[in-house]
């Protein structure tokens, strides 16, 4: 039969076209159209089906995405470890917690502990004399939270960032000595008097000690019994009338209260002794201590280091469980630390990793099938771990587009779907009703049998964006 080629205004007859098979894979719909290759018309019968030919599709006006899927989970994020710098926890939080940088994580020994975000740890005190890139990592902590630290990069300690410091303690109610030129002095001579309270406390100690371990010598009782002894027998004779004249009642009565006296000073001698000035002396040295302790803790908080503070990577964390109790060393492991909202988390191939990038926008739909928009707020590459020498994969975090909406959200199984490209407000018919005209592009086939040419754009889940300015949404279209 000879082949005979008609443009789309020409066709009337159906037995002048033929629809194209359009190729589906991964998701993603690919048109394929090989350059020079010849198209394929042949003949529809004349007699086709009548109801093959009314089967239709309406042409939209509507939304097309372009998108591969993959699964993960909403959560948190990795769990990290947080350790203290040593001392006694007297204060920590609950899990579940959230604390921002700048604000009391814990306390240590009554002494607040400061969350700060920066890229160091701390691992000395930063105080006057001291340089080095840990001092400009507090500098520009402290500046993160809006303080005049000093000039950035600055890697000497100086009045500027003590002065940062003594703002960041007065902000959390802890009131502290701003910088002066005298500061120095003032503290040399604060430790001076603490050293000095410290020594006189344990002089009294040693002096109260002393006064519990008193005890009267041997020779002492044995003086006090003799004593006794002949007062006692000077009263007896008394009481016989043996006296040196005529005994008196006045006799008998001298005689009873020297031998009363001697065992009053008898009975002393069995007695513990008296430490009731010792004991006060005791009470007044600690008073000092306590007093020249709180002066230099005072002036002392101008300095910061890893008893006062502990540097995270984050502005904001969630405390995810605790480990040390109140009463305890504040070590290694104090708690263990998240991000503080949730985000979706998914591992990538190398060929997924291709294809995203940070803000791709992407869609996380859960178990009930609600759907959350989203984009990429972060990506990891793939990287061999040295201890087990296995690949961890590339991984993408997901942000919530509406932080408000994973307020209701709890961890759960996702499946994410990263947005290739996306169009709004086109044309859109299913892939099927197109049809390859002879002398090259496309068509769709209205129920009246005319054709309309079309250009097509995008192509997704078995549809394609098309464009003419003789279509219109609502139009019904053929569709074999």
């Amino acid at each position: 039969m000879k082949k005979r080629e008609k443009t789309a205004r020409e066709a009337k007859n159906p037995s002048t076209k033929r629809r194209v098979l359009i190729g589906l894979g991964a998701g993603v719909v690919v048109l394929a159209l090989v350059a020079g290759g010849a198209v394929w018309f042949g003949n529809r019968h004349q007699n086709q089906n009548v109801e093959d030919r009314t089967r239709t599709a309406t042409v939209e006006k509507t939304s097309l995405v372009s998108a591969f899927v993959i699964s993960g989970t909403l959560g948190y994020g990795d769990v990290h470890t947080l350790g203290g710098g040593g001392g006694v926890v007297t204060k920590i939080p609950q899990a579940g917690d959230t604390i921002k940088a700048g604000e009391i994580i814990m306390e240590v020994e009554g002494v607040p502990v400061f969350l700060l975000s920066g890229e160091l740890p701390l691992w000395r005190d930063i105080a006057p004399g001291v340089s080095g890139p840990d001092v400009a990592s507090v500098r520009a902590a402290l500046a993160s939270l809006g303080l005049d630290a000093g000039q950035p990069g600055n890697q000497t300690y100086d009045d500027a960032l003590s002065a940062a410091i003594a703002v960041m303690y007065s902000r959390a109610g802890h009131s502290v000595v701003p910088p002066s030129s005298t500061l120095d002095t003032e503290r040399t001579e604060a430790q001076s008097a603490l050293n000095k309270a410290k020594e006189d406390l344990t002089a009294a100690q040693t002096d109260l000690t002393n006064a519990r371990n008193r005890r009267p010598s041997q020779s002492a009782i044995v003086s006090a019994d003799n004593d006794v002894n002949e007062a006692r027998r000077t009263y007896e004779e008394a009481l016989r009338g043996n006296c040196a004249s005529v005994c008196t009642q006045a006799d008998i009565v001298r005689a009873q209260e020297a031998l009363n006296l001697a065992q009053a000073t008898r009975n002393e001698l069995d007695q513990p002794p008296n430490t009731a000035s010792e004991q006060a002396g005791v009470t007044t040295a600690q008073r000092a201590v306590t007093e020249a302790q709180t002066v230099v803790n005072r002036l002392s908080m101008n300095t910061i280091g890893p008893k006062s503070a502990i540097i995270v990577s984050e502005p904001e964390i969630r405390i995810h469980n605790v480990t040390a109790k109140v009463g305890l060393t504040a070590g290694d492991s104090v708690l263990t630390w998240t991000r503080p909202v949730l985000y979706g988390h998914v591992d990538l191939t190398e060929a997924q990793r291709r294809l995203i990038s940070d803000e791709t926008k992407a869609i996380m739909k859960l178990p009930d099938g609600t759907e959350i928009e989203g984009e990429v707020g972060g990506i990891t590459e793939s990287r061999l771990d040295p201890q087990t020498n296995q690949t961890i994969p590339a991984k993408a975090r997901i942000s919530i587009a509406d932080p408000t909406e994973g307020d209701a959200l709890e961890v759960s199984a996702i499946t994410v779907s990263f947005i290739q490209d996306e169009v709004e407000e086109s044309l859109v018919v299913p892939v099927t009703a197109l049809m390859a005209l002879a002398e090259g592009g496309y068509c769709v086939e209205l129920v009246d049998g005319t054709l309309i040419r079309v250009e097509i754009g995008l192509v997704a889940d078995t549809r394609v964006q098309v464009f003419s300015d003789q279509l219109n949404a609502g139009d019904e279209v053929i569709v074999p």
